[in-house]
């Protein structure tokens, strides 16, 4: 069988050349290979202490995480499991799932099948909760993602 060409490029990146990071509500994301290079997929390492994490939320893309170092408790559809260091998980598009750091510290690598996903982390820089909450909320639905924010005593 003939090779068929291959039309992408080859996407590499050398030791010391690793790109900025981006602070995404208390998280340092650095994308490693964002889908405008890497179509579908993406991967990134995300780095943060304990109790940070993303609330409840699902969006149309599947997402694995591989822990490198502590401890990360991940919930998906209601069921918590710990996953320590050198454990993998992997979360269906739709699912609805958080995790949360339960070491002091948590370093993990993240695979999104969305070529946005990069995209939708850089849009975050820097925003902050509470005091940013309604721009996140707005940014997060223009990439398809839906948090499930407990809601507040005045509007329960």
């Amino acid at each position: 069988m003939p090779r068929r060409a291959i039309m992408r490029t080859v996407h590499i990146i050398e030791a010391g050349k690793t790109p900025a990071p981006v602070k995404v509500v208390g998280e340092t994301i650095t994308i490693l290979a964002g889908g405008d290079l890497t179509k579908p997929f993406e991967m990134h390492i995300q780095e943060g202490v304990q109790g940070g994490g993303p609330p409840l939320h699902f969006h149309p893309w599947d997402e694995a995480f591989y822990v490198i170092d502590g401890q990360v408790e991940v919930t998906v559809e209601g069921q918590s499991t710990t996953v320590s260091t050198g454990g993998y998980v992997h979360i269906p598009a739709g699912s609805i799932h958080a995790y949360k750091n339960i070491s002091p510290t948590a370093k993990i690598i993240g695979v999104v099948s969305d070529p946005r996903g990069g995209q939708f982390f850089a849009a975050l820089d820097q925003l902050k909760v509470p005091e940013d909450l309604p721009r996140i909320l707005k940014i997060s639905e223009g990439f398809g993602v839906t948090f499930l924010l407990p809601k507040s005593p005045e509007h329960a």
